[in-house]
């Protein structure tokens, strides 16, 4: 058997997160009610007074879990800012990367083809 210790982890004021309640599951303190369950009550178009009347928790619970889900979705999918990069390198990795031949001074080489006649 493992020696690692399993250890109730403190959400927020409202929510818990315990290995021996609800597998673990986020739950609300002093209940068995899972957190994602009722946050998603709101699909249906209920308030949140409507949620906390029946489901006999008080409205700061949903509130916070309602901002613990929002954090959460932020964290996985965020996509990070990427770092600013000089105007000068993006112009040099510009040319860098550039087939175009220059042209020399004067203008047409002799053997293009002028559309002018």
């Amino acid at each position: 058997m493992s020696d690692q210790k399993y250890q109730r982890v403190e959400l927020g004021q409202y929510i818990v997160a315990d290995p021996y309640i609800c597998h673990g599951q986020p739950t609300f303190k002093g209940t068995r009610k899972i957190v994602h369950l009722i946050v998603r009550s709101f699909r249906s178009g209920r308030t949140i007074d409507e949620i906390a009347l029946n489901h006999e928790l008080p409205s700061e619970a949903i509130i916070e879990a309602l901002e613990i889900a929002s954090e959460a979705f932020l964290e996985k999918y965020a996509v990070p800012y990427p770092e600013p990069v000089p105007t000068e390198e993006l112009i040099s990795r510009n040319l860098s990367k550039s087939k175009v031949e220059p042209i020399a001074a004067g203008g047409f080489d002799s053997g293009t083809k002028s559309i002018f006649r």
